[in-house]
Parts: C-alpha cells; structure tokens; sequence
C-alpha cells in the first residue's frame, strides 16, 4: 500500500503521489455520489464507506487500486470483471488504465439496496415497506436507455410507453441494473424480501427484451402471455421486436392491471 494510512480520507489521499490522488479524489467522488448518505471513515487501514454495515474499501498500490466491495459485490459482476484481477472480495483497477467509473457506481448502488434490504429483514421493521413507495426515476431510465443499441432502445423505449400508461400509480427506476417499474402508493405491511413493490424489471438482450414479473405467478394469466414455472412464483414474456409488442400489447395491459388490483390483497 502507498505511503502512510491517515487519520482520516483527506489525509490518505493527501499521502498519495499526485497522479494516483486524482484518480482516488474521482473514485471518492464517485463513490458518494452512488451513496450519499454513506458514512466514510478509515477501516482495515484503507477508505471505507458504511450504511447500514459495509458498502465498499479502496485502497493505493503501487500497480493498482484495489478496490474490496464484499463478495457480494464481486459476485454480482463477475462477468464485467474479464479485464481485471479479482478475488473472491476484491478487484484490482491497473493505474495505467480509466477506472470504470460506470461500473464502481453500479456496484456502490447494488451494495447500498443489498445492505437496505438485509437491514430492514435484521429489526423486522414492516413500517418501510408500507409507507408509500420511492420516487419514480425517469431520468435515470432514460439515461439507461439512451445507451442501448439503436434496434433495442426503440423496443425498450416504446415498452416503456405501454407500461407507464397502463396506470397512474406505477413507477420507474434502475433496479437490478435494467429498466424496472413498481408501484408507487401506500401498501400493506409486506416482507421486503418478497419484492411485493416490484412489478416488473426489463432483462435486456441483443435485438429483444425479456420481461420479468415477480409476481407474476399471482396474476390470473388466461391469454398465455407470461411464460415460465418458477417456484419463486416469477413469470416472464419476451418481446421480439416492436410488431411483437404490438401483437402482444392488449394482454400485457391487462396482465398489469390485473397486478395492480392484486398488489393490496
């Protein structure tokens, strides 16, 4: 590890050579900004960020930053990991190379939603999930969208448009690293692990879009749209491209209504 710990972040960036500092002050940038009601201290020696238990570690080296966001974190993106070293708990981020700042802020959000969820499930608090719901996120959608490929991004984009306007209580964000929507209204006490709020998240492949419903299982399907027989109770539909969708738009409609009547029983 470079030079002297620190007492504190400033002064560990402060003890690193100038061209490694830059790379780090854009690393703690985005590491905030991914987390910003984390709490950031010096642990194990190195910069940690904390909610509700640990999110990430980042650490100087002479060769490359590590970068430790729990096995969790490294599991969860294994596959974006071929062009580096990485361990069961760590990645290694070579100095002569961009850090892939896309990718970090992907993995600090995934951490802080594992580290919500496990620590509503620890108190047993139901009071969070039946509290009105977050705030629907377009901006990020779009954002998401507009880095697909031509072909896919008129798919998701008109999808999109279908879901939204099924009913007005329904919401959208990047969950699960895709497109999801959820219900947005107050509910009824529920285990957060059942995802009872999700109501479907857009699984985004080359030239098509699977649609994942949770809790599809729930829903009264007679047209045959939602495929699969999953224990979880999941359900799915594929959409091909934009005459598939419009093919399958009436009982897509109808299946989210259904969802919506169902998500207070």
């Amino acid at each position: 590890m470079m030079k002297s710990v620190g007492k504190n972040v400033d002064a560990y960036l402060a003890a690193q050579p100038k061209a490694v500092k830059v790379l780090l002050e854009k690393l703690r940038k985005t590491i905030k900004a991914a987390a910003p009601d984390a709490e950031e201290e010096i642990s194990y020696q190195m910069p940690a960020y904390k909610l509700h238990g640990p999110l990430v570690y980042f650490a100087a080296y002479d060769h490359h930053i590590g970068f430790y966001p729990t096995s969790t974190g490294i599991s969860k993106f294994v596959k974006e990991f071929k062009d580096y070293k990485y361990s069961k708990g760590a990645v290694q981020f070579p100095l002569d190379k961009a850090l892939p700042y896309a990718l970090i802020t992907k993995i600090v959000k995934y951490k802080v939603e594992e580290n919500r969820l496990r620590a509503s499930l620890k108190t047993g608090s139901k009071k969070a999930a039946a509290a009105p719901g977050e705030k629907s996120d377009p901006k990020s959608v779009t954002e998401h969208i507009n880095k697909l490929s031509p072909e896919v991004k008129k798919l998701v984009t008109e999808l999109r448009k279908k879901i939204l306007s099924a009913d007005k209580t329904i919401g959208e964000r990047i969950k699960w690293n895709n497109p999801s929507f959820f219900y947005t209204g107050a509910m009824k006490p529920f285990d957060p692990k059942e995802y009872k709020r999700d109501m479907a998240v857009c699984n985004l492949h080359k030239g098509r879009v699977m649609v994942v419903f949770p809790s599809g299982a729930k829903v009264q399907d007679k047209s045959g749209l939602l495929q699969g027989d999953y224990k979880d109770g999941r359900r799915t539909v594929v959409f091909e491209d934009l005459k598939d969708l419009k093919t399958k738009e009436k009982d897509l409609l109808a299946v989210i209504k259904k969802w919506i009547k169902l998500i207070n029983t």
